[in-house]
């Protein structure tokens, strides 16, 4: 199934609560309908980034979920766009950031996470 990862940067965040971990999956699952799900979370050593994994059935449909939490959702009184890079990839449940394709920011599109 494809996966998604959600890289939130806590220096670029008002609240880097450690409980986003919990509520961004949720709240995706919730407005997706069940079209992204909850697939783990892990830190980077270095940034302590926070790493959110997400599974879908179909990331074109699943894609725009994502974006729009991002962009117009305050949680815990973070913009998360403001912090997020968003990759994708094809393959079943990776956990390598290396294997996800940056789709956002735009700026950043095409190229890998890790």
């Amino acid at each position: 199934m494809p996966s998604v990862l959600i890289r939130l940067d806590p220096r670029h965040m008002v609240n880097p609560d450690t409980d986003l971990r919990y509520i961004v999956p949720d709240r995706l699952a919730e407005i997706s309908n069940g079209l992204l799900a909850d697939s783990g979370c892990d830190y980077e050593e270095i940034t302590n980034a926070m790493l959110i994994y997400l599974s879908t059935a179909n990331l074109d449909a699943a894609l725009p979920f994502v974006i729009e939490v991002l962009e117009n959702e305050m949680i815990y009184d973070n913009r998360l766009a403001d912090s997020a890079k968003v990759g994708a990839s094809p393959l079943d449940q990776s956990e390598r950031p290396a294997d996800f394709t940056i789709i956002y920011p735009r700026a950043e599109a095409g190229e890998r996470m890790g």
